[in-house]
């Protein structure tokens, strides 16, 4: 009985010893298979992922790039059309000097041809003297002689033949003066730009092609570059079946028709061109590292428990990846979405200083006509109302101060260092300031006696002001304190070896900013504020406007504290007391011969008076093409003094650039209410005054000129 028991013990045994060798082995071999095919689908649908997000990106370059390039073509269009021949030769130089300003920050654009009637070059972005060839032989041209003009025609791919490069050409017909078939305007598209593109995009992703082709299979490029590889998509390709079906996007697995692999292929049309963008992974490079993993496992695999562990070590490791990736995306959608945010923002800020820009120009303008009149009133009756004149007077001066504060916080105005005296100047900012703090804030403003003046703009300054106290509110939504403080710095907070400093700090007892964020702080469209609060622009504009002065910005912040903002800025020497409290010097007479261009009949009614008191004989019209008339006949003024924006089909900087031109030795003079204006007038090398200007700057410009 007892030895019964000791052999089914021994049996139960031997079969419990059959199970855990079969069990051994199965359980490995299980655990091997399964992590194969899941390895593989997981290779597979992050394969498809990456080839829909490539092709995500390059379509959404290619159509931007036609987009840009369309807009660009129909301004050229607008410029060539209704015209004939003779004229567009006549002004040939124009159009290539107009094309070439507009390609010169595109640089997926090779050139910009118009082409006549003939087929025969009139002008072109790339030569000012085209050279000479025809194009009447090309499928583009004789497809805009046939069709009706605005009809877009998207090239084969072409070799440029003035320059031997691979391009694209995007054309469209034009009408003559006669409502004929005109000629060409034609975009020619750089091939090796799109190449470039592609090589930067699947630098980092191996097993991934993208390509750019036309609707009948021809090939524009493609990367990576494949040796002998045809030049088109065979008809029985899996892309061309499906083009031939009415399909413009879509996904499959096929073989490649250009370099005979394996691949999962997406491919969608641009825009409404016969134009598609196409990418495909690799299958046998997926299949080739899939089978290198399992070959890993497998020399591991006659250890179960190394088996085992290896394979919990692989799915953490992959759980890992899938969280980073998860959270990548969630971070960059974040971005984008502040980014967007902030560009839309900016763009509002544009609109606002266009808007502002047309307002001050309209002020300026009638606080031009009111310091005039003022002058002259003072001039022709001394003894009238002397303290109302003075009143009105200050006022003129308040306004025109007000306009400059307008213009800087829609960016506007360009930067005018000045001698500053903060004692003087920084009290009165707060009356600027403490309306957009609230009830809520108490406003400090303190200045040392012994601080010494500063050089810097200073509308510029009260907008970085404005700014830091903007942010200081939003950091106290239940008040505090915002104190500005301006004073001397310290040899030690100047720096070793560097010039005196003045010193305004900005603090606030607000809710602080976290260390990590403090490096970040001054970057363009960074904030801590929520999406739709804040652009990310405010402390960017105080720590460029810093470092144009030649000083610097620094911040501390201890969160729950409150945050301390100081600006640094070069001192200046003290100048000597000014004498503007005195009455105005009389003005020697000029005895200089005038012509004055000027639309606005009031500026114009109380700005020929005030020439003409400082003894100048003067001759005034309304628009620029009068001016002209009179100076082809023979006028010729000692000073020509105009306008800048008028009605008309001149201005006033396209009648200076005629008369330099065509009269090199004629003085001008031009003045403007656009404050934005002055910097790029004087970049042309014109003389040009702001408004309002006081007599006396009007009198020392025209005796500097015309000496």
């Amino acid at each position: 009985m007892a030895r019964e028991d000791n052999q089914s013990r021994a049996r139960a045994s031997v079969k419990w010893l059959r199970l855990l060798v079969l069990l051994s082995v199965a359980v490995p071999l299980f655990i091997y298979l399964v992590f194969g095919a899941v390895g593989y689908v997981d290779a597979r649908e992050e394969a498809e992922l990456r080839v829909s997000r490539s092709l995500r990106v390059a379509h959404e370059h290619a159509a931007k790039v036609m987009a840009a390039s369309e807009a660009l073509q129909d301004r050229v269009l607008a410029m060539v059309s209704g015209r004939s021949p003779q004229e567009l030769r006549i002004h040939a130089t124009d159009l290539h000097a107009a094309m070439l300003a507009r390609v010169k920050d595109q640089p997926q654009i090779q050139s910009i041809w118009v082409i006549d009637a003939e087929g025969k070059p009139i002008a072109s972005s790339r030569f000012a003297q085209v050279p000479v060839f025809e194009v009447s032989d090309r499928d583009y041209f004789q497809f805009h002689r046939l069709q009706p003009p605005g009809q877009r025609y998207l090239s084969a791919p072409l070799v440029a033949r003035t320059t031997q490069e691979k391009i694209i050409d995007i054309s469209i017909g034009f009408e003559d003066h006669n409502g004929q078939f005109g000629g060409v305007v034609n975009v020619s598209l750089l091939a090796g730009y799109f190449q470039d593109f592609y090589s930067d995009l699947v630098a980092d992703e191996p097993g991934l092609a993208v390509n750019l082709f036309r609707e009948d299979g021809a090939i524009y490029t493609r990367w990576p570059l494949v040796a002998n590889a045809p030049d088109r998509l065979a008809p029985s390709s899996p892309v061309m079946e499906r083009l031939l079906k009415g399909e413009v996007a879509a996904q499959m697995r096929g073989i490649s028709s250009v370099d005979r692999q394996d691949r999962i292929i997406a491919y969608r049309k641009v825009g409404s061109y016969p134009l598609f963008v196409g990418t495909g992974m690799n299958l046998t490079a997926l299949r080739n590292e899939v089978l290198r993993q399992l070959g890993a496992l497998f020399a591991l695999g006659a250890l179960p428990v190394a088996a085992l562990f290896f394979a919990a070590r692989m799915a953490l490791r992959n759980a890992r990846t899938a969280l980073s990736t998860m959270e990548s995306l969630e971070k960059e959608i974040v971005t984008r979405r502040r980014a967007e945010e902030a560009l839309l923002q900016a763009q509002k800020l544009e609109a606002l200083g266009r808007l502002t820009g047309g307002v001050a120009h309209d002020f300026n303008n009638a606080l031009m006509v009111i310091s005039n009149n003022l002058h002259l009133l003072k001039r022709t009756v001394p003894d009238a109302g002397t303290r109302q004149l003075d009143s009105i007077a200050r006022a003129v001066k308040s306004a025109t101060n007000l306009t400059r504060q307008l213009l800087a916080f829609s960016r506007r105005q360009p930067l005018v260092a000045e001698h500053v005296v903060l004692q003087d100047k920084l009290p009165s900012i707060q009356d600027l300031i403490a309306p957009v703090l609230g009830s809520q804030v108490q406003l400090q403003v303190r200045v040392d006696p012994a601080t010494a003046p500063v050089v810097l703009d200073l509308a510029e300054l009260e907008l970085a002001l404005l700014n830091l106290s903007i942010n200081a509110r939003d950091a106290m939504p239940k008040g505090g304190t915002l104190e500005i403080h301006a004073r001397n710095a310290s040899e030690s907070e100047a720096g070793q070896g560097m010039p005196a400093m003045v010193l305004v700090e900005v603090a606030d007892t607000g809710t602080g900013i976290p260390p990590e964020l403090l490096s970040k702080v001054f970057e363009p469209f960074f904030t801590t504020k929520p999406v739709g609060e804040g652009t990310g622009l405010g402390l960017s504009q105080v720590y460029g406007m810093c470092q144009r002065m030649g000083g610097r910005a620094e911040i501390a912040s201890e969160e729950g504290v409150g945050t301390r903002i100081r600006l640094y800025f070069p001192s200046t020497e003290p100048q000597a007391a000014s004498e503007e409290a005195g009455p105005a010097p009389s003005l020697a007479p000029l005895g200089k011969t005038l012509l004055v261009v000027e639309d606005n009949d009031e500026v114009a009614a109380s700005l020929v008076p005030i020439l003409e008191s400082q003894g100048c004989r003067v001759t005034r019209v309304d628009r620029a093409a009068k001016a002209r008339v009179l100076l082809e006949q023979g006028e010729r003024p000692d000073l020509v003094l105009s306008d800048v924006v008028m009605p008309g089909e001149i201005d006033g900087v396209a009648l200076a650039t005629h008369i330099r031109a065509t009269w090199p030795a004629q003085k001008l003079l031009l003045m403007t209410g656009y404050a934005e204006q002055l910097d790029h007038i004087h970049h042309l090398g014109f003389e040009v005054l702001p408004k309002p200007c006081t007599p006396q700057m009007l009198h020392a410009a025209i005796a500097r000129i015309t000496q």
